[in-house]
């Protein structure tokens, strides 16, 4: 598992038997009290819910979670650029 950024309550990462996958993904979790969340959004070819994949989020917070995707989609394909060509990847926080 590779953490590729920190943002708000949210950890966005990367899980090493994704590398398989042909579209480029992200998967987003949230732990709180011992109880964690995690959904998968799909960054290819645009930015979307896996529906199978919501991880017990309400529709707000998976809109809160998107809307950090789309305004940080550089920084996230930068990280899983690193992933996918096995470099180190170093989580960022902002």
């Amino acid at each position: 598992m590779g953490k590729l950024l920190i943002l708000s309550r949210y950890i966005f990462l990367i899980y090493g038997a994704d590398i398989n996958e042909l579209r480029r993904h992200i998967h987003c979790t949230y732990a709180h009290k011992g109880y964690k969340r995690s959904c998968k959004f799909w960054l290819e070819p645009e930015i979307e819910l896996d529906d199978n994949k919501t991880g017990g989020f309400s529709e707000r917070e998976l809109n809160e979670i998107k809307q950090l995707i789309v305004e940080h989609r550089d920084v996230l394909m930068g990280q899983l650029e690193h992933f996918y060509n096995n470099e180190p990847v170093k989580a960022i926080r902002l």
